[in-house]
């Protein structure tokens, strides 16, 4: 079975007798004559597929690095044992994934006050939540430290003054990994790159052994427990993570030699996904087993006690299991040979191809078969912007009222999106069993003006 973030469809597409698109025993057809268009359909099974290859990587490579007693356990467990995924929420977040983080027993990443308040409204356990952020307000940081057990990712000295204060004052002891910058660099978009040495994230690697020195003078407000680093998303190669682990194992054994354990070990995420057939990225259950067999052994070797090993996939793990679903619109044809599609989406719930250039593959949900690889039609979208482009030549053949599945959208469609143009957002439904439940209704004309208010001076007419 391949692995869900190097497959191009969710793991339960099929196509049906009538020449369908189908995910979770659903069709696709009917799914947006029930919900409309634009769509997002989320398949659960890619979900679950994607946390258990992690899971499994995890456990494999503690084995093969002889340290087979210390399995994936949960976020919140013991130190110098065991692994754990987190979920990183940015990449899509609203209460249902919520309760899909706490079903599967995965801890969670958060980066703001907003997906802090979501989760724990979801009722994710607070020990499981580790708070990021690079300018964390003091209302993100009171909430963390009024919730309970959430982790705190530091980012700089600033912040740690400013928890210090903020526990004092609350009477709370904050738990804490610090965010260390390595120097390393992925092969992915400069956009998003985080490792680099000028990154705006994170503390740089030569000022570790002080900000920890720090730490350790704030006894009564705040507990060092680890280290976390994170270099970028959509990597396809494992190079830039082991280069990762052994700056940590080194700066651990530094701290070691500080009188410091460092009892969490966060390598972050980033591992990157297909979005088209040339994409080849490496599989969940490789990068996890790697990446924990290679942080036993240097840790080994340095003849440190293993921390707790936590990753942050993201995109790996809802971006596969995202589909979307647009409607055909009106078609231009050109001289030159070229071929616009206008979709009834595209930036607003989609900003990637805009963004970042990001690529995309399409199908005719309607008409899976019809593909045609030296197809012209470029796949435009409705909003007032040139760069509203959603694929250029997209190899197949769209009519006027087709549907069209754009594949590997789970990740960062709707976190990023926008009410561009006064356009309210899709819906999103979480498919399962040949069941659909709606997870994110669409949004109406009067959300659009919910939070509009007009000054008294503007109505006296």
């Amino acid at each position: 079975m391949s692995s869900p973030n190097t497959r191009l469809m969710p793991v339960t597409a099929t196509i049906s007798s009538e020449d369908h698109l189908l995910i979770g025993g659903l069709d696709t057809v009917e799914l947006a004559e029930r919900f409309g268009t634009p769509l997002w359909v989320m398949d659960y099974q890619t979900i679950v597929q994607a946390v258990s290859a992690c899971r499994d990587g995890l456990a494999a490579g503690f084995l093969e690095a002889g340290n087979g007693s210390r399995g994936a356990g949960g976020a919140g467990s013991g130190s110098a044992a065991g692994a754990s995924v987190l979920y990183a929420g940015k990449a899509f977040t609203c209460l249902a994934m919520g309760r899909i983080v706490r079903r599967l027993g995965l801890g969670l990443d958060v980066v703001s006050e907003g997906e802090l308040f979501t989760a724990l409204r979801a009722g994710v356990d607070p020990e499981t939540i580790f708070l990021h952020g690079n300018n964390k307000s003091d209302s993100e940081l009171e909430r963390a430290l009024l919730a309970g057990p959430v982790t705190v990712v530091v980012d700089g000295v600033g912040e740690l003054e400013r928890l210090d204060r903020l526990a004092s004052r609350l009477e709370r002891k904050a738990r804490i990994l610090v965010r260390v910058t390595p120097g390393v660099e992925p092969d992915t978009h400069d956009h998003i790159k985080t490792g680099q040495a000028d990154s705006k994230f994170g503390v740089p690697l030569a000022d570790v052994p002080n900000f920890v020195r720090r730490c350790l003078s704030m006894p009564e407000t705040i507990a060092f427990r680890g280290l976390h680093a994170h270099i970028g998303s959509q990597s396809h190669d494992i190079e830039p993570y082991l280069r990762i682990v052994d700056i940590l194992a080194d700066l651990a054994l530094r701290l070691k030699e500080m009188g410091v354990e460092v009892e969490m070990l966060d390598l972050g995420g980033g591992l990157g996904i297909a979005y088209t057939e040339k994409d080849r990225p490496l599989p969940l259950y490789t990068w996890a087993r790697e990446l924990s067999a290679a942080a036993v052994m240097a840790f080994a070797s340095r003849k440190l006690t293993m921390p707790h090993l936590l990753l942050e996939p993201g995109r790996s793990i809802i971006g596969p299991a995202g589909v979307t679903i647009y409607r055909a619109g009106d078609t231009k044809e050109f001289l030159s040979g070229v071929r616009y599609v206008s979709l009834d989406g595209g930036m607003a719930d989609n900003p990637r191809p805009a963004t970042y250039n990001a690529l995309y593959t399409a199908r005719i949900a309607s008409r899976m078969s019809a593909i045609g690889t030296d197809d012209v039609t470029t796949l435009v979208g409705r909003y007032c912007e040139s760069g509203d482009i959603i694929i250029k030549d997209a190899g197949i053949p769209v009519r006027t009222g087709d549907l069209v599945a754009i594949f590997a959208t789970g990740a960062y469609n709707y976190s990023m999106s926008s009410n561009y143009n006064r356009t309210g957002r899709p819906a999103c439904v979480l498919v399962d069993d040949s069941k659909a439940e709606l997870i994110l209704r669409r949004e109406t004309l009067e959300d659009l003006i919910c939070q509009d208010r007009v000054p008294d001076w503007l109505t006296d007419d």
